[in-house]
Parts: C-alpha cells; sequence; structure tokens
C-alpha cells in the first residue's frame, strides 16, 4: 500500500538530472531516506527524485516544501542537517541555500552566463550548398516540443531520413515519446524512431542513432530554411525542409529554439 499523502508535512524533490548524478545525488537521497526511515519520519514526509531542475551548477540540488527553499552542493552529511532542520521547524539552513521564496537574487557560487546558440554563419556545405548556419539544442528538452509544435504545424514541412521517401509532416498522427531513449513520429502505416534522450556512453547502437547536433540552415540562393540532425560522429540521421512560405514555423524555431537568433541575410 502507498503512503497516505494527506499525512505529508514535508515533501523534499531531488534533482536526478545528468549533473546531479555525477556530483553525487544518488547518495545524498539515499542518505535521507535512511535518515526518515530510522527517524520514524518515513509516513509523514514524501522525497521524490525529479528530472533536471534547471542548476547543473550547483548540483547536487534539492528544494523542499512546504515554502520554497532550493538547497545547492549537497553532500550526503549536509542533508540530514537539512532534513532535521525543516522537520524541526528550524528552517531554512541559509548557509546551504541557493533560493528561497523572497530573495532578489540566487545565491550561487558557481553562476554561469545563460547558454545561447552562436549566431548564423555563412558556410560552403557539401549537402546544402552555400547556407547560413547555426547550432540548436539537441536536448530533449528541445527535441520533444519541437517536433510536438511540428506535428501541430505541418503544413509545408517535410522530414526526410536517409534511404528513406520523403514524408510530409502532414501524414504523421502522434508524436509518442514514452519510450526511454526513443521519441517515435506515428504514420498510419508506419513509425519512425528518433532517439533524442541521453543515452548510455557503452551502448554503441544507441550512439549511432542519438540526435547530438541539431543545425538549423537557411541556404542562400533558395532561401529554403530547415533543420539538419547528426550523431556525434558527423553522419546525417535526418533532415527537416521548412516551406519558405511556411515563416511561422521558422520564427517559431529563430524564436523559441534559438532564443531569438536570426540569420542576417
Amino acid at each position: 500500500m502507498g503512503k497516505n499523502i494527506a499525512n505529508t508535512t514535508h515533501t523534499f524533490f531531488f534533482c536526478d538530472g545528468g549533473s546531479c548524478k555525477k556530483a553525487g545525488s544518488e547518495e545524498v537521497v539515499r542518505t535521507a531516506r535512511a535518515y526518515l526511515r530510522n527517524n520514524e519520519l518515513w509516513n509523514n514526509t514524501h522525497t521524490i527524485k525529479t528530472r533536471c531542475n534547471g542548476r547543473c551548477e550547483d548540483a547536487p540540488t534539492c528544494i523542499v516544501h512546504p515554502g520554497e527553499f532550493w538547497y545547492k552542493e549537497l553532500t550526503p552529511e549536509k542533508i540530514n542537517h537539512i532534513v532535521k532542520g525543516h522537520i524541526n521547524n528550524e528552517c531554512p539552513i541559509e548557509t546551504e541555500l541557493l533560493y528561497q521564496n523572497g530573495w532578489e537574487k540566487q545565491a550561487s557560487n558557481n553562476e554561469r552566463a545563460p547558454i545561447k546558440p552562436k549566431p548564423f554563419e555563412l558556410k560552403d556545405d557539401k549537402e546544402l550548398g552555400e547556407c547560413y548556419m547555426t547550432k540548436g539544442f539537441s536536448s530533449d528538452q528541445y527535441l520533444y516540443p519541437l517536433f510536438l509544435y511540428l506535428l501541430e504545424n505541418p503544413q509545408g514541412i517535410t522530414l526526410h531520413i536517409p534511404n528513406q521517401n520523403p514524408i510530409p509532416f502532414k501524414e504523421i498522427c502522434a508524436v509518442d515519446y514514452s519510450k526511454e531513449h526513443i521519441l517515435e513520429l506515428i504514420t498510419k502505416t508506419d513509425s519512425i524512431p528518433l532517439t533524442i534522450a541521453a543515452v548510455p556512453k557503452e551502448n554503441k547502437e544507441l550512439q549511432q542513432s542519438k540526435i547530438s547536433v541539431t543545425e538549423y540552415f537557411y541556404q542562400k540562393e533558395t532561401q529554403q530554411t530547415g533543420i539538419r540532425f547528426k550523431n556525434k560522429f558527423g553522419q546525417t540521421l535526418g533532415k527537416i525542409s521548412i516551406n519558405s512560405n511556411e515563416s511561422s514555423v521558422w520564427n517559431y524555431c529563430t524564436k523559441i529554439q534559438l532564443l531569438n537568433t536570426s540569420p542576417i541575410v
């Protein structure tokens, strides 16, 4: 039987993203859960692993409710002190805080400038010819929204997969991202798998199929716009062509996917 969450007094959200895992988040979570169980607090608290919380530079991180307390650079030694402090209403533990509700600024020791795509550059590409090009983001946090947007706005959009016939996006019925690493574009007769999530280094097959490079291009002569996907070995996995009359999709790409980076032509 699951917990009766009506009895929960405190909830601890532990980031389980890649950077936090590398920084030791799993040991932090296990230590916190052991403390709660050994001190007969298990039934009145809840611990949850989340996906990336967006503060990789402060890994490992944890968010505590009630309130809005963000903790940074956690260790097994620190987390017991933090958990005990909140349970005993001696919170927050300010020396370990990244942010709390009401602060004007976060207290990070490792602040980074926001990552932004580089400006478009004019290149002579072997496949695309002379074109303006830049690299976008290739994590599933960007690629999944991209394919959902294309599903909802398919007019003039065509998918090109090597050794397959072009597929107009209006023939795609659904975008399924229920598998661990793979997103599937579903048509009435088939499904096209695309590996978009981080994959284990030892899995060579997934490494080959993983989208690791996402290039946005504007062909100088034809004014054709589109997106090209490659793996980390430089092999083209697919391409999306955007009809030049469908400016709304290209505007979405430059505004949302490229954070307001547009080619100057």
